[in-house]
């Protein structure tokens, strides 16, 4: 039924649960698995901004930014690796978290987007606010992991 599962990454546990969650769909349904991080467009957090200042950080805000995404890609894939998975394909792109992932799902033929429900800012509702904006506007199936 599901032959192409998305799963957005973002280096939050729930992130990590989804991972998890997607990794035994693939599993079960012969699936590949597409992993997507969002870099946002905003500011560095304050501390590093003042390194950059400083001089103690070279790198580019947005070199700083990519690497981010690698790191929390590769994690990601090491997750599918330990399940068994290999091969997934990987990608990171900048913008509005839930609108790129629901044009790189439609552009990239995804029957699932499996997510968590929230991220990284804590929050006292059940969805956050890329879950929320993303199920309000695809009209692909979501599995939204706790």
């Amino acid at each position: 039924m599901f032959k192409r599962i998305l799963v957005p990454v973002d280096g939050s546990r729930y992130a990590s649960r989804a991972v998890d969650a997607a990794a035994d769909l693939a599993k079960h349904q012969e699936a590949s698995i597409f992993l997507l991080h969002v870099i946002r467009n905003m500011s560095l957090p304050g501390e590093i901004l003042e390194m950059i200042r400083a001089g103690e950080v070279t790198a580019s805000r947005m070199e700083i930014l990519e690497d981010s995404a690698g790191i929390i890609l590769d994690n990601a894939q090491e997750k599918l690796d330990q399940a068994g998975l290999v091969g997934a394909k990987r990608a990171y792109l900048v913008g509005d978290p839930a609108s790129t992932i629901a044009n790189y799902a439609e552009e990239n033929g995804i029957d699932l987007i499996v997510l968590g429900h929230r991220g990284l800012n804590p929050g006292g509702d059940l969805l956050g606010s890329v879950a929320r904006k993303l199920l309000n506007t695809t009209d692909l199936p979501c599995l939204v992991v706790t």
